[in-house]
């Protein structure tokens, strides 16, 4: 489904540019250097923030005719179908919880393949789906058995 938001696009008198709100999506925002990068910008948030509620399972408000006094409005079209979130991920530290390990058997895992993970600034963030996969893997209790060999045993 498409979908078209109003947007108030304002300047920002304080550090230069433009940023825009859409009354009908709280917390969805543009922003730009001028006035064009604003409304591209917009338009990419608007399309994340609807795919973002799609993919939650949470309803899309209906879009509403804005007005504002105090800025300019435009309607950015949004197809939120063009969007891909990437995996839902979670913190390391949660994917240690789920699975009743440490953090730093979670990062041998990591290390290992077990888990699919990547690095961001401040954190490491494992996929919910190779969490899920690992969990249900069977296992067998205690340290894994070193492989013996005749090299070992003379």
């Amino acid at each position: 489904m498409k979908y078209i938001f109003g947007a108030v696009v304002r300047e920002d008198e304080e550090d230069g540019g433009y940023w825009a709100e859409f009354p009908d999506l709280p917390g969805c925002y543009g922003q730009g250097d001028d006035f064009v990068d604003c409304v591209r910008s917009a338009s990419d948030a608007v399309e994340t923030h609807v795919a973002a509620l799609i993919a939650d399972g949470r309803d899309v408000p209906s879009p509403t005719r804005v007005h504002a006094d105090d800025g300019e409005v435009v309607y950015v079209y949004a197809d939120p179908e063009t969007v891909d979130l990437g995996e839902p991920s979670i913190s390391a530290r949660e994917a240690a919880d789920r699975l009743g390990v440490t953090p730093g058997r979670v990062s041998q895992l990591i290390a290992a393949g077990k888990l699919k993970a990547y690095r961001t600034p401040h954190y490491t963030m494992v996929t919910v789906a190779s969490v899920e996969a690992y969990g249900a893997s069977p296992r067998r209790a205690g340290r894994p058995v070193a492989v013996r060999t005749e090299a070992m045993e003379a």
